[in-house]
This record gives C-alpha cells, structure tokens and sequence, in this order.
C-alpha cells in the first residue's frame, strides 16, 4: 500500500508544533512494510499546490488526514478551524480515488460528527499505531475490517465507534521524526515535543484527555524517554524540549527517573512541562532545576478553593502556594495557568484567585476566559443543565457563569492592564508574531509564557509590529 499522512494543522501562533501523533503512525505502518509519505502543511504556503502536486507525483492508494484541534478553544475571540480543513479533504477527494481516513486528536473528541461533516466514511479513534496497521493490511488484501478495535465508520443508520482494544506497549514505538522538517522547525522556535506517557488519572470536569488519551496512565521506561531526548538532541540539535504529558509529575516516580536519567547522561538541554501542584515538594524542585527545566507550566485553572472544588480539580490552593514558593526557591520560572468563569464562580471567586496571584507573583499567567464545552464530559452535562444550546459539538461553545455572563471579559482585561506577567488567551496574537519570530531567531527559546517577561521589557519594540497578526 502506498500511503499519504497529512498534518492539517496550519496554525503557527506561538510556534509551529510538530505532528508527533503522525510521525508515531509513520513509524508504525513503515514497520509493516507500508511505503508512507507524510505532507506536512503547517508551512504551506500554497496547500492546494502542494496536495494537487503530491497527489499526482505519488499516487497513495489511501490518505490519512489527522486533525491536531478543531478550534482555537479561545474565547470570546475563537477561530474555527474544520471548514478551512473540509477544504483541504475536498481537494484530495477532487484529485484522487485513493481510501480516505480521519484521525488525531482533534477527531476523537467527536469521531461520529467529525465524519460525517467531512464526508469520509473511515476514521480511528485514541492511539492508532495498531488499529491503522490492522486497517491497511485489511484494505491491501481486500478483507473485512469493521471488527478493528478504535475503528468509526459510516453506515446506513449512521456512524459505528468501536471500542478501543488494550492499551498498547509505549516502549515499542517512537515517532519517526525524520519524516518531518526538523531543520525548519527548529529554526523557527517551534518547541520540540516529547510524550512520556499517555492517559489521564484526574478528574477535571471539562477535559478531553480521558476521551483521547483514555483514563489509565501508561508510561514509557524513563530510558526509552531519554534514548528519545538524546536522538534529538545529537542528530537535529534540539535544546529545547516540552513534555506533552497532560501532568508530567504523575507518577511522581516516573518523573523521578526521567529527570535523574538526564542528568546522568549529561544532557545539555533546557525543558519544560505540565505540572500538578499537588506532586511538587521542595526537594523534586531542585531535582528539576539540575536537570534542566526552565519552567514550570501549572493548569491550576482558578486559585479559588470553591472553584477548584467545583472543577474537581483534585488540589487546594494550599498547595498553589506551596508549590510556587519551591519552584521559586529552586530557581525555576512558573507559570499560572487559569480558565476563568467556570461553574459557580462570580466576581468574589475571581477576585481571590487574582488576589492570589499577587500573592504568588508567578513568572507569567496565562488566562482563558469561560470553558469550552466538549462531548462526554461532566461540562457538557451541566451547560445542558443549566439551558445551553450546544448543536452539534463542533462548532466551538463556551460556558460562563450566570454571575459574570456580562463582566468576565472586562474583569480579566482590566486585571491585565496593571500586570505585565498577564497574557489574555482570549484575545489570540496578543504579542505580535513577528516579535517572536525576532525573539526566536536571536536563540530565545521555550514556551510563549517564558518570553513574556523578555516581551515586557522590550515594549518599545512593538510599534513598528502593532499591525502583524
């Protein structure tokens, strides 16, 4: 079989993210003896060209779109992203007769509607290194596939999701990064990413990684981590790494490893990751420090013990504070990262948590406004509760809370006024994306948040960028 993979993802803001999803499915179907090319559009210039161009010269028998999100999950200025990716799948339908099939991320929130709004009658759900293996030596022997585990497929009386089979070995697979523009994503700041387990154990009422990801966490051997790292590393010159784990410091032991395993290989890199302030102690925050993180990213959404009550976020602000105050004790930059007007809060709520980060003084806070409500989750149960028109979950909707309907977004904007730690989510671009690029390209590197402070002081340098978006 001769397969196309196409990365979907175009947007660049803060920096280009690479297609690890898709670069772990090459690894796999090229295992199985597939010849695989992947199209990567996140650079395209001219995507029709390029798909028009790639079709003809290459000819697949089958292509795989992956779509990484399908918004922006900003509000109140949100970008919906599928109409512009239903495009793309008309034009390789325009072009060619090969099998088409849907997956990622973005795709197993809403397998079932995604499917049908784009037409296409093959999808895979969650991790697809073996369901698309098992697919494509079904397709190229021309055998029944509708029993692979992970499978959605259009019917007569509509979509069929099929349950997902046992989790695979994290250990036997690793992206094959080759396959993309490691060079240029380098070049461009864009943060390598690196995952060392998959699964959710928490709770959080709004979130899409127990529908993606699934509720057990799976782990990689802390060596295979750092096998990947230093690959990285040596053969493409990557220093700057995030780990895309939904928490990185759970299990506390398998951080642990990976953050020892790097310091006895003697890496030269700098990291950063998602951190649960509960699994932070003076002592792991040091550890860190020597192995090379820079910052550390924590998703606290609220510092309001009624409203991470309600979020079942599964800490207390107690343990905000704690853990800020051994972040910053080791020298480490933090980050707060807060989505505001969530179930029962209400201008005290709000207040206590902007009160709280005075207190705490973090490195950068990045602030979303109102929840964005997704299939399956308990967020979706309550805005349908409370009278929410949510159609058909693709088109991006947000809840806030009665109390703060009309105030959020003035409230949010007037605390950021007098805080230049503060970046609005809400408002996308608000620093110019040519003054990152400058920033990129002078050797700054690492997440947006930790160039916040570096944007503050150099203010004077956005007037000649205030019309670059």
């Amino acid at each position: 079989m001769k397969i196309s993979l196409i990365a979907l993802n175009q947007e660049k803001y803060p920096y280009p993210v690479q297609p690890i999803g898709l670069a772990y499915i090459a690894a796999a179907l090229s295992k199985s003896g597939h010849t695989t090319r992947l199209v990567d559009l996140c650079f395209a210039t001219d995507d029709r060209s390029i798909l028009y161009e790639h079709i003809l010269s290459y000819g697949p028998d089958v292509i795989c779109f992956s779509i990484r999100n399908i918004d922006s999950t900003s509000f109140p200025e949100s970008i919906y992203y599928l109409p512009r990716i239903k495009e793309l799948v008309e034009i390789c339908k325009a072009r060619s007769s090969a099998a088409m099939i849907v997956g990622g991320s973005g795709f197993s929130i809403a397998p079932a509607e995604i499917l049908d709004y784009l037409e296409i009658d093959l999808g895979v759900v969650g991790e697809g290194e073996r369901a698309i293996g098992e697919l494509m030596d079904c397709l190229a022997e021309k055998q029944p596939f509708h029993h692979i585990p992970g499978l959605v497929y259009r019917q007569d009386h509509g979509c069929q999701v099929n349950e997902r089979d046992l989790p695979i070995d994290l250990d036997a697979h690793t992206p094959a990064r080759e396959f993309l523009d490691m060079e240029r994503y380098v070049a461009e700041g864009g943060i390598t990413s690196v995952q060392s387990k998959r699964g959710c154990h928490f709770n959080c009422i709004y979130c899409t990684y127990p529908l993606i990801e699934g509720k057990t966490v799976r782990m990689r051997s802390p060596e295979k981590v750092i096998d990947e790292l230093e690959v990285l590393n040596k053969r493409y010159g990557v220093d700057s790494f995030c780990f895309v784990d939904n928490v990185f410091n759970y299990p506390l032991d398998h951080a642990v490893g990976i953050c020892n395993g790097i310091i006895r290989r003697g890496l030269k890199i700098q990291w950063t990751g998602f951190f649960h302030p509960r699994f932070i102690a003076a002592d792991f925050a040091e550890l860190l420090q020597k192995a090379g993180c820079s910052g550390v990213e924590l998703g606290i959404d609220s510092a309001s013990d009624k409203i991470l009550s309600r979020l079942k976020k599964g800490f207390s602000t107690k343990d905000v504070v704690d853990a800020m105050g051994f972040c910053k004790k080791a020298g480490l930059n933090t980050c707060c990262c807060l989505i505001l007007g969530g179930p029962g809060e209400d201008g005290d709520t709000l207040k206590e948590t902007f009160d709280r980060m005075d207190q705490t003084a973090p490195d950068a806070i990045l602030a979303y406004s109102g929840i964005r409500i997704y299939p399956n989750t308990e967020m979706e149960r309550i805005a349908l509760g409370e009278g929410y028109e949510l159609g058909n979950h693709l088109e991006p909707r947000f809840y806030i809370s009665e109390a703060l309907k009309e105030r959020l977004v003035p409230m949010i904007q007037e605390f950021s006024q007098t805080h230049s730690n503060f970046i609005y989510g809400g408002k996308p671009n608000d620093i110019p994306l040519e003054f990152i690029k400058r920033m990129r390209k002078r050797g700054v590197r690492g997440p947006l948040w930790e160039l916040k402070s570096k944007f503050s002081k150099g203010a004077s340098m956005l007037s000649s960028h205030r019309g670059v978006r």
